[in-house]
């Protein structure tokens, strides 16, 4: 992998309390995930809102192949996992083995750590527990989007395939499924949109959702969005074609403002030398 190269998968975490917790429980709540750094001293708190740890899973047998670097950030019901892969997917199958081995040691963690925390604070806490969703963010460079578009069997036709505006003035090329969104390097701003998007329009919902599917499965993680992707799918594209609309209003308005400004300014010149050559 080149210098620049680098590949990123996300998990964000959404708690579903059952309650409304005081600030004396989510002080304990902090200071219980702040035990779980593998480091015991390198956790941080960001702006007294996130509190970051180090997991070393990739000091792990199985994750020493596919991850170079482990972090896991919370804030109130939030909580998002960060690890830098190792090994570059090239294809979709590629993708999918790496999620589902991220995903079951996710699951194993949360269910042998952080449910128990969130258990001591909130005793009526009901299944689902934990709503998951990853985000793999894949550099631009990579093989995976270097795909041959073979009509109609290529990356395009799999599922939700699209191109969006970055405000860094480059596109971005985004895969959705319900079990993963798959996307080129972000900007700072496409990316804290598109994870409040996905908290608020993907897990928030589901937290609500009395879908027979996430009822009967009696599991304390739910992960994937099957049950509402069209609507979440449709949101988020909305979303990002609706900044794009506004984008080009305010280039269009620009130019139009600098027109007016140099029709105004080419006048005065008019102006100017005539008014020379009368004296």
């Amino acid at each position: 992998m080149g210098k620049n190269r680098v590949n990123y998968v996300y998990y964000l975490c959404l708690i579903h309390w059952q309650k409304v917790l005081t600030n004396e429980e989510l002080n304990i709540f902090n200071e219980d995930v702040k035990n779980l750094d593998k480091s015991r001293e390198n956790y941080q708190s960001l702006n007294d809102n996130w509190t970051k740890i180090q997991l070393q899973w990739e000091n792990d047998e199985i994750f020493k192949e596919i991850i170079s670097e482990s972090e896991l950030g919370f804030y109130h019901s939030r909580l998002i996992f960060k690890f830098r892969l190792k090994g570059t997917p090239n294809t979709l199958m590629e993708v999918r083995e790496k999620r589902i081995n991220l995903e079951t040691k996710i699951e194993q963690f949360c269910q042998e750590e952080i449910i128990e925390i969130i258990k001591k604070i909130d005793k009526d806490a009901k299944a689902p527990i934990i709503f998951i969703y990853p985000i793999f963010e894949l550099n631009r460079k990579e093989n995976f989007w270097n795909f041959e578009r073979k009509r109609p069997f290529s990356l395009p036709t799999t599922c939700f395939y699209t191109k969006l505006d970055d405000p860094d003035g480059k596109k971005v090329q985004m895969r959705i499924s319900g079990a993963k969104i798959i996307a080129m390097d972000m900007s700072d701003w496409f990316f804290e949109t598109l994870v409040n998007i996905i908290f608020h329009e993907g897990l928030y919902r589901q937290t609500r959702d009395k879908n027979k599917k996430i009822v009967e499965s009696n599991k304390q993680i739910y992960g994937g969005l099957e049950n509402r992707l069209e609507d979440f799918a449709s949101k988020l594209m909305t979303t990002f074609h609706e900044y794009s609309s506004d984008n080009i209003r305010r280039k269009i308005q620009k130019l139009a403002l600098w027109a007016t400004i140099f029709g105004i300014l080419l006048g005065i010149a008019f102006f100017w030398v005539n008014f020379c050559f009368k004296l």
